[in-house]
């Protein structure tokens, strides 16, 4: 999975990283129009960032149908996972941009640094995703979240939006602490960070002197991983900074921040976890199981449909967990259930938090669940839309949902893991009550006379073809391979 060379082709090096180099200089440029250009309203700067992810994607896919081996470079590696998961998160990256630009014109708050900041986050994924090396993990995750930091806080005339940056910047920085820990524990009883390495000694630690301190170490960097993928008990800044920051940030963090968080998760677990293998077992379990629990039922009682789609989106990542006791005795398998599970995440979140933007292109932002009451009527194609995300979030067949699910589970029943399978569809069963209620709100409700209550500001308006875009893209992405998994299955299992 992460070949070793002695010595850095630097060619090669070039050759691979030319997609960053791409995706750094469209940073580059619209940092600098922010600073020397006065109009702010202009489009150029949003087409120039698309252009930049459509070349980097273009160049990356060329690399992902090329038979070469995968190359390491110490602290980078460049294998077929690492640029698969790069593409998703340029797919991601795409997407929020073409959400952002509706979503900040209505606001009058078009500004060029946004997306800087974006493609600056995006670039810390791809070293995250391509990390051969924890210092080089730290650092992906050091760049990626940063940029988020301020993102999450650009609408600064919001108090909403400062109060989801602020709790994001505390929290992340105490993931960060932990992390650092962990490094530095299991430096100290490894002698090296690097993945290959660790994986090749894990076992010989575990039974030497160092055992304490590399336990340590592993576990803090569990609990930071925690804090990025949202996982109980490290998940409760998620619902208040997914609430409070732009939905298309938003939809930026349930997706890209979260595939990248645990392509990363997923490279460590296959270096320490096959050493010790039932304590990482039994933390892991747990954690899955926490996480299914709790984010479905305070799902449950959620009146606002981003905080609904927060919890939500910590349950999914309990989901996804319980692929990973998995990877002791089946790593293969498991790795190809999380891609597949994340690439079918990626489709229906931003589907989903597309209609969000809809409602929110007001000001002031409407998301609560009674504001759906009677688009059925009024909007039936984009009624119909959210429909089919939340039935593929649910896990209704045939959407992408439900093989994505159907992959992740028996992955584990494979493993052994019959259990942890039971409890995670008991979860499912009890998912279906948020995510049909705005199914129900939809069609059967009636819009309310009260204030606050009824259509959104941005339902009076003609879709933004960009929204438009978003929209036909996720649905036909759910649709198409909730008929041919098989397709997608293909290119899951070429990547791992």
């Amino acid at each position: 999975m992460m070949p070793q060379f002695t010595q850095i082709d630097w060619s090669s090096l070039f050759n691979m990283g030319l997609p960053w180099i791409v995706i750094f200089a469209a940073a580059a440029i619209a940092f600098l129009t922010a600073a020397l250009v006065e109009e702010e309203n202009s489009l150029f700067t949003p087409v120039m960032t698309l252009v930049a992810i459509a070349v980097a994607f273009a160049l990356s896919w060329g690399r992902w149908l090329s038979p070469l081996p995968g190359l390491s470079f110490g602290m980078l590696v460049f294998d077929k996972l690492s640029v698969f998961v790069w593409l998703m998160i340029l797919f991601s990256a795409a997407i929020s941009v073409l959400l952002s630009i509706p979503y900040l014109a209505a606001r009058g708050f078009v500004k060029p640094e946004y997306y800087g900041l974006l493609l600056l986050s995006t670039l810390g994924m791809a070293c995250l995703v391509s990390a051969g090396d924890l210092l080089m993990v730290y650092l992906g995750i050091e760049t990626m979240s940063l940029a988020v930091y301020v993102l999450a806080g650009f609408l600064r005339y919001r108090a909403a939006s400062n109060e989801a940056a602020l709790k994001y910047f505390l929290i992340g920085a105490f993931a960060s602490a932990f992390l650092l820990m962990g490094i530095a524990f299991v430096f100290g009883s490894a002698g090296s960070t690097n993945l290959a390495v660790l994986a090749e000694r894990s076992t010989e630690i575990m039974a030497g002197e160092g055992r304490s301190f590399y336990l340590f170490g592993v576990a803090m960097l569990l609990i930071g991983f925690g804090f990025k993928i949202a996982a109980v008990p490290f998940h409760a800044w998620a619902p208040d900074v997914y609430d409070g920051a732009p939905t298309p940030v938003t939809v930026f963090m349930a997706t890209a921040v979260k595939a990248a968080a645990f392509v990363a998760f997923l490279r460590l677990g296959v270096s320490v976890f096959s050493a010790g293998g039932e304590v990482w077992i039994t933390v892991l379990s747990v954690g899955a199981v926490a996480t299914m629990l709790l984010g479905n039922l305070a799902a449950i009682v959620q009146e606002n449909i981003k905080r609904m789609l927060a919890y939500s989106s910590i349950a999914h990542a309990g989901y996804i967990l319980v692929a990973f006791p998995s990877i002791v005795s089946d790593p293969q398998g498991a790795g190809r259930a999380v891609l597949f599970y994340l690439f079918a995440y990626i489709l229906m979140t931003a589907g989903a938090f597309a209609v969000v933007v809809v409602m929110g292109l007001g000001k002031d932002e409407p998301t609560g669940i009674s504001r759906l009451a009677g688009l059925g009527k009024r909007r039936p194609v984009l009624a119909a839309t959210l429909t089919l995300f939340l039935l593929s979030l649910l896990g209704i067949p045939p959407t992408v949902g439900f093989f994505a699910k159907y992959y992740l589970f028996l992955t584990a029943v494979k493993s052994g893991y019959i259990w942890l399978v039971v409890i995670a569809v008991i979860n499912s069963a009890i998912s279906a009550y948020y995510y049909l209620r705005p199914i129900v709100v939809m069609y059967f409700k009636i819009p309310s006379p009260l204030v606050g209550e009824g259509q959104g500001e941005g339902e009076t308006h003609a879709l933004s073809p960009f929204i438009v875009a978003v929209l036909a893209i996720t649905a036909l992405g759910v649709a198409y391979f909730g008929i041919f998994p098989s397709n997608l299955l293909a290119i899951v299992t070429g990547s791992f």
